[in-house]
């Protein structure tokens, strides 16, 4: 079984709505979607990782989420990354401090448009899914072949063998 672990940042004694709706929504995505990608292979790993001291660099990584795959050799990195999100911070009025001081919210612009503090759902949908794939590239096809030489139908005799292995599917 391969284990896809999403990791949501947080910062100690600091919980804005933003932070929990986060937190929240992974949970949800988890729920509904863990059944269905364990007959796949893959099991769904979540952690809460708390930042102890209260810097500039750690309330910038607060609310991010990353994911990573040793299977799919995929080192832990922050979803806004591989989903290539543009990342940017808006003012959060329960954004502060346990001393009071202000501080801006990650902020993406979802996929219908709308900028979101919170990450929704399907931001986790389209990472988790993209690293499903990843890790499927190069296996052993039930053809004898790997996706790097068998490119699209594993015995259909018209297409034949192409050397591009984007043709080739494992679903």
């Amino acid at each position: 079984m391969k284990t896809i672990t999403l990791t949501h940042y947080t910062v100690k004694d600091i919980n804005p709505t933003p932070w929990t709706k986060t937190w929240d929504n992974m949970m949800k995505f988890g729920e509904r979607m863990a059944p269905k990608l364990a007959p796949l292979g893959f099991k769904l790993r979540f952690r809460k990782m708390i930042m102890d001291d209260v810097t500039q660099d750690n309330l910038m990584a607060a609310n991010m989420v990353t994911i990573e795959c040793a299977e799919a050799e995929l080192p832990e990195t922050p979803i806004e990354n591989m989903l290539t999100l543009e990342l940017d911070y808006t003012e959060c009025p329960e954004c502060r401090t346990p001393e009071g001081q202000e501080f801006p919210c990650r902020t993406f612009t979802d996929f219908n448009g709308e900028a979101c503090q919170a990450l929704p759902e399907e931001f986790f949908m389209e990472a988790v899914l993209r690293t499903a794939f990843k890790s499927q590239q190069g296996r052993e096809c039930h053809c004898g072949e790997s996706c790097d030489s068998c490119a699209s139908g594993c015995g259909d005799e018209e297409i034949g063998r192409r050397a591009d292995a984007r043709w080739h599917k494992h679903f």
